[in-house]
């Protein structure tokens, strides 16, 4: 026998509306679209030859982030990319040092999503990190 919250459940999971939601490309998380945008910012900014100086990382950064964040705005999708908290560019330099980062969010995984995109150089590590949240 069918209970009747198991046949909330069923009607829920055939909606037509949930399905159409989740096939809208304007609401989806394009994880290789954006990691695409990540890829062509941060190699425009920092070039494979460059070696690492610290007078130039705030820079770098700040050019990275306000770059990334209006490419993806132009996007033009129902989605909110948010700094400090959503955003992150890390640069640092290739010393021996580790790092080791962990991240967490509760979110529709049917629309929302993360990426994180990781360049290298023979002196400087680059890691940037987009979370995006829809909001439509």
């Amino acid at each position: 026998m069918i209970t009747e919250r198991e046949e909330e459940k069923e009607r829920e999971d055939s909606s037509p509306i949930k399905n159409e939601e989740t096939k809208d490309p304007k609401r989806t998380f394009n994880e290789e679209q954006i990691k695409g945008i990540i890829k062509e910012v941060v190699e425009q900014n920092i070039l494979q030859g460059s070696a690492y100086l610290h007078s130039r990382i705030s820079n770098w950064n700040n050019s990275i982030v306000h770059s990334v964040v209006e490419k993806l705005s132009a996007l033009n999708k129902s989605f909110k990319y948010i700094g400090n908290q959503l955003f992150t560019c890390t640069i640092f330099e290739k010393n021996g040092a580790g790092i080791h980062a962990t991240t967490t969010c509760y979110w529709d995984n049917n629309h929302d999503g993360s990426t994180t995109y990781r360049h290298d150089t023979n002196s400087m590590y680059v890691i940037v990190n987009v979370w995006g949240l829809c909001v439509g």
